[in-house]
């Protein structure tokens, strides 16, 4: 994997998302044999430190910028931001019943409704990404880079 140009936040942001790709579905290979909730839960915390910070990078650095800049985008930035919620509270329901080891048959179910709200995010942030990627120029990808950086 190349590492993301750091002069791009972008893009930068784009291959976030593919490694976050590539952790969920590292997740869902342990689900396909039956794991005991304490194995979970070291690849349920690693999971939820990655997304929480790219999440963060996009809340704080991405959509303000881009609601200000393009306010067309305000909708879709505001829905991102639901889903944000949608993934982590499943992801949260997760680590809770792996940490806690209550009602483990539960797992599988949860997994279910996080890989679902994971997929359905991953789908509209590629596109916003994508329309992003063609709407800003060299000025306020520089801003953008500056501001990601700080988080």
């Amino acid at each position: 994997m190349t590492p993301p140009d750091a002069s791009d936040p972008v893009r930068d942001l784009v291959h976030d998302h593919a490694d976050l790709n590539r952790r969920v579905l590292e997740l869902g290979a342990i689900f396909e044999r039956p794991p005991a909730p304490a194995q979970l839960l070291p690849t349920l915390q690693e999971l939820r430190e990655h997304m929480f910070l790219h999440f963060a990078r996009e809340e704080e650095g991405l959509f303000p910028l881009v609601s200000e800049w393009i306010p067309e985008f305000a909708e879709p930035v505001l829905a991102m931001v639901s889903a944000h919620d949608a993934v982590c509270g499943a992801l949260a329901r997760m680590i809770y019943t792996a940490h806690a080891e209550v009602d483990a048959a539960a797992l599988p179910g949860l997994f279910t409704r996080f890989q679902a709200a994971y997929a359905d995010h991953a789908r509209q942030e590629a596109a916003l990404l994508a329309q992003l990627d063609a709407r800003l120029d060299a000025t306020q990808r520089g801003q953008l880079a500056e501001l990601v950086r700080s988080l």
